[in-house]
Order: structure tokens, then sequence, then C-alpha cells
């Protein structure tokens, strides 16, 4: 139980780092293709911040959520795939 605890969140951190390397490599190789995922990320916001919610929490969504979060949790979602992929054949072996 203890393992299967440590390898989720091990996992977890790993993706976020992984996630963060991926932005930054995007970043430094491909500026074009990250400026357009911004201007995605903007509109997302702004599609997310522009619903009927109550302006007593659509100002603190709009306080909160940025375009960088946004695409960092976007980097962090697609490396925890890739990990997902990449490590299931070793469950499954592990489990037999």
């Amino acid at each position: 139980m203890l393992l299967r605890l440590l390898l989720g969140t091990g996992t977890l951190f790993l993706s976020i780092v992984l996630g963060a390397l991926a932005l930054v490599y995007v970043g430094i190789n491909y500026p074009e293709t990250l400026t357009v995922m911004l201007s995605g990320a903007r509109d997302v916001k702004d599609m997310i911040t522009g619903t009927s919610l109550d302006p007593h929490y659509n100002i603190w969504v709009q306080f909160l959520l940025d375009e960088r979060q946004l695409l960092l949790l976007f980097f962090t979602i697609c490396a925890r795939a890739v990990l997902a992929i990449l490590t299931w054949p070793f469950f499954l072996a592990a489990g037999r």
C-alpha cells in the first residue's frame, strides 16, 4: 500500500517536472508555437471567465486563473499521459 502511494506521488511529481521542462523546451526551440499556445490559453481563460458566474466568484476566477498556469497545466497533463502510457506495461507485468 505504501509503495503504491509513493509511486503515485512520484509519478505526479515527475509529470509536473516533465511538463515544466516541456514548456521550457517549446519556449526555447519553438517560440512561435508557444505564442500561439498562449493565445489559445488566453481564449480559454476568456471563455471560462465569460460565463454567467456570480460576480463574487468570477472576480476570483479572473484573479487566480492565468494563461501561463493553464499552459503549464496542459503540458503537465500531456506529460502525465505519456508517463501513463510508458509505465503501463510495467504495471501489467507486475500484476501477473
